[in-house]
C-alpha cells in the first residue's frame, strides 16, 4: 500500500503499484477539488463505490462516476465498541458487504471504496477483496491499522461534538471515541475471526452472492497488478 495525497479528502492509498494501483480506499470524496481529481485519474481510478447512507451525502464537487453500495440500512452507529459494530456487519449485512466486494470485481478498470472516514466499512470490504484476491491477512490487517494515525487528527472535533450531544458513561464514551478514529489491529482481527468461523472468506462472499467469477477477477486484478510492479511475465 502506499498514501496517496488527495485535496480535498484524506486517508487515501493505493493497493498494489504505486502509479497503477489494483484498488484505491480513500475517506469521504464529495468535497474532492480538481486537484484531487486529477491525482485519482493518474492513479487509473474511474469508478468511485461509495459505502456510505443516502442520509449521509453531500454535493459533490467532483465528476466522477460513483456506484452507491449502503452497508447499513440506516444511519451509521454513534456509539458502540467497533468489534460489536464489525460483528454486526458481518453477522447481518453480509449481502451488502458482499455486494460492495462484487462492485470491485465487476469494474474493469481501478475503483477507489469510501465511507466517511474510510477506515471502518472501508476497512472491511477492503480486507475482504483483498483477501479474496489472495493478499496475506498479515499485510491487510496492518493496511487497516494505519489509518488511525490520519483519521483521529482530521475528526477529533467533529467526533467530540458528536458526542457531547449523546448521554453516555465514561466507558460509553471511551468506546465511542474508539469507534470514530480509531483502527486497532484487533478489532479487524476479530471480524475476520468470525468470516473463518463461517466458513472462511470464499465461501462467505460466496455464499452471500459472489461467484467464481468474481474471486477470479479480484486474483486477477492483483496477479496483473504484480506482473506490472516486477516487471516480469509468467
Amino acid at each position: 500500500m502506499h498514501v496517496i495525497p488527495l485535496e480535498g479528502s484524506y486517508n487515501a492509498r493505493g493497493i498494489g503499484h504505486r502509479r497503477r494501483p489494483w484498488l484505491v480506499r480513500s475517506a469521504g470524496l464529495d468535497a474532492l477539488t480538481p486537484g484531487g481529481e486529477r491525482a485519482l485519474r493518474d492513479a487509473g481510478v474511474d469508478l468511485i463505490i461509495d459505502l456510505r447512507e443516502v442520509s449521509e451525502h453531500a454535493p459533490r464537487s467532483h465528476a466522477m462516476p460513483v456506484r452507491s453500495v449502503p452497508l447499513y440500512g440506516e444511519a451509521p452507529p454513534s456509539a458502540g465498541t467497533l468489534e460489536d459494530v464489525y460483528a454486526r456487519l458481518v453477522r447481518e449485512r453480509g449481502g451488502r458487504v458482499t455486494a460492495a466486494v462484487i462492485a470491485i470485481a465487476e469494474h474493469p478498470g481501478t475503483a477507489v471504496v469510501h465511507c466517511t472516514a474510510g477506515k471502518d466499512r472501508t476497512g472491511l470490504v477492503v480486507a475482504l477483496a483483498r483477501l479474496a484476491a489472495g493478499d496475506a491477512r498479515a499485510e491487510v490487517v496492518a493496511d487497516y491499522a494505519s489509518s488511525g494515525a490520519t483519521v483521529r487528527p482530521a475528526r477529533e472535533t467533529i467526533a467530540a461534538n458528536h458526542l457531547a450531544g449523546l448521554a453516555l458513561s465514561a466507558a460509553a464514551r471511551a468506546a465511542a471515541e474508539r469507534l470514530h478514529l480509531d483502527s486497532p489491529a484487533e478489532a479487524l482481527e476479530s471480524a475476520l475471526d468470525i468470516v473463518e468461523e463461517l466458513g472462511g472468506v470464499e465461501h462467505y462472499l460466496r455464499s452471500h452472492g459472489a461467484t467464481a467469477e468474481h474471486l477470479a477477477a479480484l486474483a486477477d486484478r492483483a496477479d496483473a497488478h504484480a506482473v506490472v510492479a516486477t516487471g516480469s511475465v509468467a
